[in-house]
């Protein structure tokens, strides 16, 4: 036998020998689990949830809604008591509103859901 054929030779081995290692650790480093696919139904969903608040107090709703309570009470009574009371029950109806407003405000999103096939 010749110097190149023993070379090629060992060199043929060490490749082999390396490539059957290689697929050997892979073959046993794979869980039966990872080659099975579940099969899914995938779909697509409107999500609604509601829009975060700006005006978590409802201010702006209680102000408004006094000045215009106030305004209607001096109206129909002309005298401080009837303005008071128009100013006090305006303020409870516009925080009611604004906080009617704010609930219905919603933010619809897509999101999407998976069920297994059986």
């Amino acid at each position: 036998m010749n110097k190149s054929m023993l070379i090629g030779t060992v060199f043929g081995l060490t490749v082999a020998t390396a490539a059957a290692g290689f697929a050997g650790y892979s073959m046993l480093s794979k869980n039966a689990a990872d080659s099975v696919v579940a099969r899914q139904n995938c779909y697509e969903v409107a999500v609604e949830t509601p829009r975060d608040a700006k005006d978590e107090k409802r201010i702006a709703g209680t102000v408004v809604g006094a000045l215009i309570g106030g305004a209607v009470g001096k109206d129909v009574g002309d005298s401080g008591i009837t303005t008071a009371a128009g100013a006090a029950v305006g303020a409870i109806a516009g925080n009611a509103a604004q906080k009617k407003l704010q609930e219905d405000r919603t933010v619809t999103t897509s999101e999407t859901r998976c069920d297994p096939i059986k």
